[in-house]
């Protein structure tokens, strides 16, 4: 079975720490990629989703889904899964390693922005995350447009070495590498 996915994902940052990071987009089909894409967005800021859909629309990509890691990219930079999946017209998942928790985030983004109600309402599909096991180990899984057992299917075709498909791990290495050669990097 063929999947074709664009996993995103920023490199490392320093949350509440402001300026900018890069994002990196790679585009899979089977077992290679196809495409990639970096762009960059505001630590903390707004743009991810906007950022994200533009880049994803420019590359050449047959119909698929999207690969996140996080719905918060860049520190605070939150992504609104209804957004990114209608200007893309692509499904997305957002696959987690952990329990995601909005009550986790919830003090501190009240704390430090002013637009916390905002970010919160984006962060939203979080509390229906879906505690699912792979081939190769328990995943939490958000997704938006697309059937949690077909989501499944997706995360599993791209687990080539551990439980985070492949795809995503590329898309954090790629933004973290020009990340450190931009000296956008912050320590």
């Amino acid at each position: 079975m063929a999947f074709t996915v664009v996993a995103c994902d920023d490199g490392e940052v320093r949350k509440l720490g402001g300026g900018l990071t890069t994002v990196a987009c790679v585009a899979y089909r089977e077992l290679w990629p196809f495409d990639a894409s970096l762009g960059l967005i505001r630590v903390d800021g707004l743009d991810a989703t906007s950022v994200l859909s533009g880049m994803i629309s420019l590359m050449a990509r047959p119909p698929g889904a999207v690969l996140l890691d996080s719905i918060t990219i860049g520190g605070f930079n939150v992504v609104s899964l209804p957004g990114l999946s209608r200007l893309t017209g692509m499904p997305a998942i957002v696959v987690y390693s952990y329990e995601p928790s909005v009550e986790r985030l919830e003090a501190p983004l009240r704390q430090h922005f002013a637009d916390a109600e905002l970010r919160l309402r984006a962060l939203a599909p979080i509390r229906g995350a879906r505690r699912v096991m792979t081939r190769r180990g328990e995943l939490y899984l958000v997704t938006w447009g697309v059937e949690l057992s077909e989501a499944v299917k997706v995360v599993e075709a791209y687990q080539y070495f551990t439980k985070v498909p492949e795809p995503i791990r590329v898309a954090h290495r790629l933004a973290s590498e020009a990340s450190r050669l931009m000296g956008l990097q912050q320590a």
